[in-house]
């Protein structure tokens, strides 16, 4: 129960009708957060693979090419699928795979091609992505703040 004196107060900090600022999606400004931090198909998030933000309503497309892409297991010297990583690792137990010979062993290929330079590892690789994302970030919210600083006083003058 909300006192009758706070009722508009109460009705514009709750369930006022808002606009998400990510998906123009309107709803009560009480489910706002939560839209913006779990539902909103705009909101940012990163691919489990490489680490790189993206809307929410990209994630499954850039995923599934994503996740096709290959690492060299440093163990057992095959490449494999990012999305296999993981059950490969527990698995892997150091030997190259004699019951299926693979195209990419990269064992064959060395012998092919003289040794060029290594592949560098994903953690340096997530580490400089993770300084990008941050750095783009910053200068993202630098600019909005800005534009909307400017919009709010181009509204104060009119």
């Amino acid at each position: 129960m909300v006192p009758k004196k706070h009722a508009e107060e109460h009705f514009l900090n709750t369930h006022a009708p808002v606009a998400c600022s990510l998906c123009s999606e309107t709803m009560e400004r009480e489910i706002l957060a939560v839209h913006k931090g779990e539902n909103c198909p705009q909101r940012i998030v990163t691919c489990e693979f490489c680490e790189f933000p993206l809307p929410a309503v990209d994630l499954a497309e850039h995923q599934e090419v994503c996740g096709n892409r290959t690492e060299l297991c440093h163990m057992c010297n095959r490449y494999i699928r990012l999305r296999e990583r993981y059950n490969h690792e527990s698995r892997c137990t150091g030997l190259p795979d004699t019951t299926v010979e693979s195209s990419r062993d990269v064992r064959a290929a060395e012998r092919r091609q003289p040794q060029g330079p290594r592949r560098r590892q994903p953690q340096d690789f997530s580490r400089k992505r993770l300084l990008f994302t941050i750095a783009i970030t910053g200068i993202a919210v630098l600019l909005g703040s800005f534009l909307f600083q400017k919009k709010t006083e181009d509204s104060q003058v009119h």
